[in-house]
């Protein structure tokens, strides 16, 4: 039976990773606002976005500045128009945007559901889309932050508000740090004070985006995403934190877009031309070791996975395959389809100090 192409990219510990830099740091900020039309537009930076200025209100055109902040590199803002729900907004999204981190200016407790269940939904077809949400209920996945500060407190004329107004200038600071850095215990430059946890490692711990106060500097206390959930193998402690899932979602990106453009339907399903492909991630995975995404120590590298070839033909009554020798499962690529593994290490930052002292 005919199929469509299909192309998975599966991460499992040992089995994560950077083809040509794809461009991210995306924010799209949902708004509420009939002031104009236009459901979907694109900025750059904080003028363009202020040239537009005439279409949107004053809270809506401050949100926007809050996203800029930070500097991320493309803000797409989109249009909940006539009291209609939230779902006309991610279908904008989606058909814009193959990737990008969403937040919601002013949004609902419906609307943080909606995009929660969206997520999970992107999830199970691959996509890599991210939410920052305030408040959700037990969300549970790497690719939602869960913002939970009860109040924040403007260093502008603004003063104290909810912890939701901050949506828009935390999406900015995501956005921006990309694959670069992490978060964790980034200033918070438009703010001067913040409710303070009952229990920050608690909250952490249960997957909770939060601010803490230190000295005179508001800061995000851990770059960690909502996921509590883990299995030791697609989800684990690692893929917990912002910045590991941003190098995933880069890279699964990254090789999609490289097969697709550039191997699919253009090169037959051969050993060679397997070989092909798997000399492009690896050229790929060595740029990432000069870029400290990836641990120089570790043997970075991609390569033909023997185990799910071989099933492949079993599964399809080829049984002798499972006398096969690896080098023939090798040479014998399965009809039209290329299974590959990924074994490399992708750094994470320094975020703890232990110090013994020593003293005679």
């Amino acid at each position: 039976m005919a199929e469509k192409p299909y192309m998975e990219v599966t991460f499992r510990q040992r089995a994560v990773s950077f083809m040509e830099r794809s461009e991210r740091g995306i924010a799209a900020l949902i708004i509420r606002d009939d002031t104009d039309a236009t459901v979907y537009k694109e900025y750059r930076n904080n003028t363009e976005a202020l040239a537009d200025k005439a279409k949107y209100t004053e809270a809506n055109l401050r949100a926007i500045k809050d996203v800029f902040i930070s500097a991320p590199y493309k803000l797409a803002v989109v249009r909940i128009l006539d009291g209609k729900g939230i779902e006309g907004a991610l279908k904008a999204i989606a058909d814009n945007l193959d990737t990008c981190r969403i937040g919601v200016a002013d949004g609902t407790a419906e609307d943080t559901a909606t995009v929660a269940s969206w997520i999970k939904s992107m999830e199970k077809e691959g996509r890599t889309y991210k939410a920052l949400l305030y408040n959700a209920s037990a969300p549970d996945s790497m690719h939602i932050e869960n913002f939970t500060t009860a109040t924040v407190t403007y260093a502008d004329d603004r003063g104290q508000k909810a912890g939701s107004a901050y949506i828009p200038s935390l999406l900015g600071m995501l956005a921006a740090a990309n694959v670069s850095r992490s978060v964790t215990y980034m200033a918070c430059t438009d703010l001067v004070d913040c409710a303070k946890s009952v229990d920050a490692a608690a909250d952490v711990k249960d997957g909770k985006l939060i601010l803490e106060r230190s000295g005179n500097t508001v800061r995000i206390a851990s770059g960690c995403n909502s996921q509590t959930t883990t299995d030791g193998e697609t989800k684990t402690e690692d893929m917990q934190y912002i910045e590991t899932v941003e190098a995933m979602d880069m890279i699964a990106d990254d090789i999609r877009a490289e097969f697709r453009d550039n191997y699919l339907g253009n090169y037959r399903n051969t050993y060679d031309n397997q070989m092909l492909f798997i000399g492009a991630v690896n050229g790929y995975l060595r740029d990432l070791e000069q870029e400290n995404i990836l641990d120089r120590d570790y043997e970075n590298t991609a390569y033909i996975d023997v185990n799910a070839q071989r099933a492949a033909w079993i599964e399809s009554g080829k049984v002798d395959a499972a006398e096969w020798t690896d080098a023939q499962v090798r040479k014998t690529p399965f009809k039209r389809t290329v299974y590959l593994v990924l074994d490399i290490k992708i750094n994470g930052s320094m975020e703890k100090l232990y110090v013994a002292v020593q003293m005679y």
